[in-house]
């Protein structure tokens, strides 16, 4: 699976000339090609190419008439996109709004979403920089089940030359858990990366309809749980010291929301479930005592919601 490379639009809305802007693009060619020496890389737009602005008023078609290398050269990366339609999705701004120095921005915080990084034009000295601060808004929901907006800052991988990539190398060539950059590969990988973890089938359906701003929690809620379980003793304990907060099982009430049919296929309750943000996310499971492990059922919305 490639790396995800967004691009960052605010970049791309500067008063410089086609000169500057040529130059900027041949460097933010070279920060690709450097990047993809250490990965397999994609990049990621908000809307075609063809039809994006560079700077205000020279048009990315216009630079590829004056730069057809450059052109395929971009196209050959955009073509390895796992996304089948431009960045116009990836940010829900119903559950997540994301702000740099007060403004919104979509390239940037779809790489927050997904661990991925962002990329910029070198065309404004705001840009020079390895890491950005963004301000996230986000729908989470409390331990009561209620929906509240929360207000965090955080920091998104970033750059707009060589030298900034240089401080996210030993990230890009990681593998494991950190290289998991799709449901699908997610699914793919399972047994190896959760060896402790078991699925339905019916799982393989809900990580193929995964909403994208959920990825990088189940990853991260799915290794938590595998650690959970590996230092578990069912002989001692009749459920782990969970690794992470907010493992509770269902209501007497909502029981009947969780019921599904089993390896063995008999029909079992699978009530026991950790939560996804932002927004109601689930991940509905049942424990395996007999054989050290824990048996996972369902991953999305909240059932019955």
């Amino acid at each position: 699976m490639p790396l995800l490379l967004f691009l960052n639009e605010r970049s791309c809305e500067s008063g410089a000339d086609a000169d500057a802007v040529d130059a900027a693009m041949s460097e933010f060619i070279r920060v690709l090609k450097h990047v993809k020496q250490w990965r397999e890389i994609a990049l990621v737009t908000r809307s075609p190419l063809k039809l994006s602005e560079l700077a205000r008023g020279y048009y990315y078609q216009q630079w590829a008439n004056r730069n057809p290398d450059g052109h395929r050269y971009l196209l050959t990366l955009r073509s390895r996109s796992p996304f089948r339609v431009e960045l116009i999705s990836v940010v829900d701004a119903d559950d997540v709004e994301y702000q740099h120095d007060g403004l919104s921005v979509e390239g940037i915080g779809a790489a927050h979403l997904v661990d991925g990084l962002a990329v910029s034009l070198p065309l404004a000295r705001q840009w020079a920089q390895s890491w950005l601060t963004v301000d996230i808004r986000r729908v989470v929901e409390t331990a009561e089940g209620e929906l509240v907006l929360e207000e965090v800052r955080d920091q998104v991988r970033h750059c707009s030359s060589r030298g900034e990539a240089d401080h996210h190398e030993s990230w890009a060539r990681e593998t494991g858990l950190g290289a998991i950059t799709s449901a699908r590969q997610l699914w793919a990988q399972r047994a190896e990366l959760f060896p402790h973890l078991q699925f339905l089938p019916r799982v393989e359906r809900d990580l193929a309809h995964l909403d994208l701003k959920w990825l990088v929690p189940v990853r991260t809620l799915l290794a938590r749980l595998e650690a959970s379980v590996v230092a578990w003793d069912p002989a001692a304990a009749p459920f782990p010291a969970w690794q992470v907060p907010h493992i509770t099982p269902e209501g007497e009430q909502r029981k009947l929301h969780c019921q599904f049919e089993d390896l063995d296929r008999v029909t079992r309750t699978f009530d026991l479930h950790g939560r996804m943000t932002p927004g109601k996310g689930r991940m509905h499971f049942r424990l395996v005592p007999e054989e050290k492990a824990l048996r996972v059922a369902y991953i999305g919305p909240k059932l019955g919601a």
